[in-house]
Parts: C-alpha cells; sequence; structure tokens
C-alpha cells in the first residue's frame, strides 16, 4: 500500500510539473521540482515533454529554467498537435518556431538546437514558421544556417509554403536568399 500510494504521489508531483510549464508557472515549478529533486524529462502521455510544452506555449522563463537547472535536451522529440494535425518527432525548436517565439528560438540555438533537424513528416523549425508567417523567426533561422531548401514529405520547400500561404514578404526574403523557383513538389 505505501508503495502504491508513493507511486501515485510522483505521478501526481510529474503531472504539476508538466502543468507547470505549460501554465509558465516557474514559481511552482520551481517549488515543486525543489520537492522531488529532479524534473522528468520523460515524455507526458500524450507524447509532450516539458520543454516542448513551455516552447510551444511560449514560455521563455521555464524553458530557459528547464535547460539551465534540470539539463533538458533540446533535441528531445514529441509528439504536439498543430493546426489540428499530429505532428511526430518534433523538437522544441520546431514547436517555438511554428508558434513565433522568436525569444525561445534564439535560446534553443544558443543552448546547441539544430536548426535544420526535421520532424517524421521532414519539416523544419523553418517550414514551421514559414507556414505562419513568422518572418522574423524565418530570418533569424535562416541566418543561423536553416536550409531554404530542404522539402517536407510532400516535396514542398519553403519557398511554396510561403507562396500558397501568402506570406509575401517571407517570399521576397528567400528569394533574396536565392531560393530555387524552379523545383517541384512530389506531384510535380
Amino acid at each position: 500500500m505505501a508503495t502504491a500510494s508513493k507511486t501515485e504521489s510522483r505521478l501526481v508531483t510529474e503531472q504539476n510539473i508538466f502543468n507547470y510549464c505549460i501554465s509558465g508557472d516557474l514559481k511552482s515549478l520551481k517549488e515543486c521540482a525543489r520537492s522531488v529533486g529532479q524534473v522528468v524529462h520523460k515524455n507526458s502521455l500524450d507524447g509532450q515533454t516539458c520543454l516542448i510544452v513551455a516552447c510551444r506555449n511560449g514560455h521563455l522563463d521555464v524553458a530557459e529554467y528547464l535547460i539551465d537547472c534540470h539539463g533538458a535536451d533540446v533535441e528531445q522529440v514529441g509528439v504536439v498537435e498543430f493546426e489540428g494535425e499530429q505532428v511526430e518527432g518534433v523538437p522544441p525548436l520546431w514547436c517555438a518556431s511554428a508558434a513565433g517565439h522568436l525569444k525561445l528560438v534564439e535560446l534553443l540555438i544558443s543552448r546547441g538546437a539544430d536548426v535544420n533537424r526535421t520532424t517524421i513528416t521532414n519539416s523544419t523549425a523553418l517550414r514551421a514558421a514559414c507556414f505562419d508567417g513568422h518572418e522574423q523567426v524565418v530570418r533569424y533561422l535562416v541566418e543561423h544556417g536553416a536550409n531554404i531548401e530542404n522539402p517536407n514529405r510532400h516535396g514542398h520547400t519553403c519557398l511554396m509554403i510561403s507562396c500558397y500561404r501568402r506570406h509575401d514578404s517571407i517570399v521576397e526574403y528567400l528569394l533574396s536568399k536565392n531560393a530555387r523557383v524552379n523545383r517541384r513538389s512530389a506531384k510535380g
């Protein structure tokens, strides 16, 4: 009975830590982490990690705390839902980029995140930023080595996606960086 109670208590604490990362409650996160000694960096039941949810929700201070004080892996992947689609193999940089959180993108890259890391569908952080029109994130990623020609699983490049989504200023920027205009998608 005591073992079951300890296990149950640990699971409640882990869920609390996860919830504080979602909400951005750094004070409560620190208190809870202090009581258990270490933040657990495994994927939750829905496939997300503490760092992924902090990055997706724009909580710079929480992400910085997880990385610097608890050794969160900036490359650990998870599963997230964006625009009604489940995306697998998603690193924190992809989430921060897709949500347009430039300061988080800067933090993750400064801590060693790979700007060209792909999801299971071969989507990159740059492609995610292009999709939703986050121009400052796009510029930052390109300035830090993101490959503008990496196609996703459908053969769509960042230029194609930006054109389709009518993000004209991003299209102009990608063209100024010599994006190839004659590429074709997997379906031509």
